[in-house]
């Protein structure tokens, strides 16, 4: 574990060898220029390198065009059904939200729709019971932290903070849903996805249930809320948490779990941004932003846009 532990798979597409020849020449102009290039060479097979290169590009073309046609047909196709039948109206945002989260697949993005009106941690204000979890300084953002390609905003959790004998499971996943939902505000973010650093220092097995650790790892990956988290890292577990991530592992899918990176905090910089200790909190050895003042700055924030 001194080393940590990551996972990472690759997943490749595969194609047919009829499928990519159907898709390079689906116009009388795509087949033309194939053929243009086989008679190119004497005994009218192209190089391996020419045909290959075409062959890609047609395919990387034609692959395009179909999935911005199906991205513009799902959005309208779905703003048409909630015209017609929720009780609460939704904003364009919170549409593109849900079909971005489901790649655009009408039926599995309209199925997550039909439950809008009763999925109460799509609405959440930061009052009551949940301001209380709040002020606990358990999760909450990071401003102006982006991850290494300077996509995903990010957000912090102190694990350490949460003790599931002695508080609600529930609070802690309206304040993670809370969270989620407001880096989900514009298209770019829906579409970049969010990334989250867990700061493991003081964590024991007193913070541990397995109850509330398949609660939020349901959350991490989209159950409750649409938003995608692309990478998530568990920073300085103790030297034992081996034994725990055996349990955790079977509660994630396997799209979910090549995101996880366990590292020490050393490896931060392979991870986030240049100069990302000036954005971390002063938990950390190598943060240098106080952790008291990033909280208290966000609930001022939240409680004027709520106000506004």
């Amino acid at each position: 574990m001194n080393k940590g532990m990551e996972i990472s798979l690759v997943r490749s597409p595969v194609f047919s060898p009829g499928q990519i020849f159907k898709r390079s020449v689906e116009t009388k102009s795509d087949a033309s220029t194939l053929s243009a290039s086989f008679s190119s060479s004497e005994s009218g097979v192209p190089s391996s390198s020419s045909s290959s290169r075409l062959l890609n590009n047609k395919i990387l073309s034609v692959s395009q065009h179909k999935k911005i046609n199906t991205k513009a047909q799902c959005l309208k196709r779905l703003k048409k059904y909630v015209s017609q039948t929720t009780i609460r109206p939704i904003s364009d945002i919170t549409i593109f939200r849900f079909a971005n989260f489901y790649r655009f697949d009408y039926y599995d993005a309209l199925e997550a729709l039909e439950d809008y009106d009763s999925n109460k941690r799509l609405r959440l204000q930061m009052e009551g019971d949940l301001l209380l979890q709040f002020q606990t300084k358990t999760i909450f953002p990071l401003p102006k932290m982006k991850t290494k390609d300077g996509k995903c905003d990010v957000f912090y959790m102190r694990p350490s903070r949460y003790i599931p004998s002695e508080m609600k499971t529930s609070d802690l996943i309206d304040n993670l849903c809370f969270v989620l939902n407001d880096l989900s505000r514009t298209k770019i973010q829906c579409h970049n996805g969010v990334a989250f650093v867990a700061n493991m220092n003081d964590w024991t097995m007193k913070n541990f249930s397995q109850d509330y650790c398949s609660q939020f790892m349901q959350a991490l990956q989209g159950k409750m809320v649409p938003t995608k988290v692309q990478l998530f890292l568990i920073v300085n577990p103790p030297s034992w948490f081996g034994r725990i991530w055996k349990l955790v592992r079977p509660m994630l899918s396997r799209s979910f779990a090549k995101k996880i990176r366990i590292i020490k905090e050393d490896r931060l910089g392979e991870f986030l941004m240049n100069g990302y200790e000036e954005y971390l909190p002063d938990e950390f050895h190598s943060g240098l932003k106080d952790t008291d003042e990033l909280y208290e700055d966000y609930e001022d924030l939240k409680f004027y846009h709520d106000d506004r």
